[in-house]
């Protein structure tokens, strides 16, 4: 996916790894207040001082991490605490709050799962294996969401894909007003 759609950004490839998250509990949404107290109220990926300034990324961009599995949109922290190529997005950030659109996929930017891949182990798809006929989060035993590598970039234009939205306050904001004028 390198280059697919170039957005006039650099770009640098880094190994993503999706440690346990820092700021959420499993069962509990990370858009209540509480929550939302402890971090910057939305998705994060966690990059290296270096990094960053080797693409021009600075705290709290947004930025879009891709591959070929798929891509993911959220806000940079620059950290001297990250190490020199990898970056790191905590695991169950949901993407239900202040997530733009992806530049490369078009759709709302995803979550760590969204650039991460499932290997299924040939040796547990003998019959009767309970991961087989019931699947929660993905197909397949393990996860392998700690050996990827994603392309990450500072995203050239912020889409909050809220173009029909906009528009139908649009026509009402302009039929409340014209009602106003009569």
């Amino acid at each position: 996916m390198l280059g697919l759609k170039p957005n006039g950004n650099p770009e640098i490839a880094l190994n993503f790894l999706t440690p346990h998250q820092k700021w959420g509990i499993h069962s509990t949404y990370t858009d209540n207040l509480i929550m939302l107290t402890l971090s910057r109220g939305g998705p994060i990926v966690w990059l290296s001082e270096v990094d960053a300034q080797k693409v021009g990324i600075a705290d709290n961009d947004w930025i879009e991490c891709f591959n070929a599995n798929g891509a993911l949109t959220a806000r940079a922290v620059v950290s001297q605490r990250v190490q020199e190529g990898m970056c790191m997005m905590y695991h169950a950030q949901e993407k239900i709050v202040n997530v733009p659109g992806s530049e490369i996929t078009g759709m709302r930017g995803g979550i760590h799962n969204s650039v991460t891949r499932i290997l299924v182990k040939p040796t547990q798809m003998i019959g009767g294996c309970a991961q087989l006929s019931w699947k929660f989060n993905y197909y397949g035993p393990v996860g392998n969401d700690r050996d990827g590598f994603v392309v990450v970039r500072k995203m050239a234009r912020i889409d909050w894909m809220d173009h029909v939205q906009r528009a139908a306050r649009e026509r009402e904001l302009g039929a409340t007003s014209a009602g106003a004028r009569t």
